[in-house]
């Protein structure tokens, strides 16, 4: 699921939603998926829409439109050592985020297919959780995309 190894960060420190946004988009600009204004785009986006990318208690998938800085497909993997809250009732606070870009709708939906599967599966999200290194976060969502093939 994560193609380099600075694409999954475990167990972050950030201060709000703007500040866990930047800390789970920052390594997709930083791996050349985004432009860097694709950042600004998903708040933005937030500011004028809500945060329509929570899809589930405590998880989030940030993303913004591919005219938005998108220049390839990819996912970054955040997990926070502290959930924050982003204003929705159903799903605060948020500990893990799956940042994405993706150049097309298709791209897009094949990603949000494979998450929503993880989503499914909690021994997998008690793991991630848990998960203390960038490596353990890692190791783990790379071994569950194997599995799946």
């Amino acid at each position: 699921m994560v193609q380099h190894p600075r694409l999954a960060q475990a167990k972050r420190k950030v201060t709000d939603w703007r500040h866990a946004l930047d800390t789970a988009l920052t390594p997709l600009y930083e791996a050349g998926y985004t432009r860097m204004e694709y950042c600004r785009g998903v708040v933005d986006n937030t500011l004028e829409w809500g945060p329509y990318y929570l899809v589930a208690p405590g998880v989030a998938l940030p993303h913004a439109r591919p005219e938005q800085g998108a220049l390839a497909n990819g996912i970054a993997v955040t997990t926070l050592e502290e959930p924050v809250c982003f204003g929705h009732d159903e799903c605060d606070p948020v500990w893990l985020l799956f940042a994405l870009c993706a150049t097309n709708a298709n791209a897009h939906l094949e990603t949000i297919q494979r998450i929503s599967s993880l989503l499914g599966d909690q021994a997998m999200l008690a793991q991630l959780r848990d998960a203390r290194t960038d490596g353990q976060l890692l190791e783990l969502l790379n071994a569950r995309g194997h599995g799946e093939k």
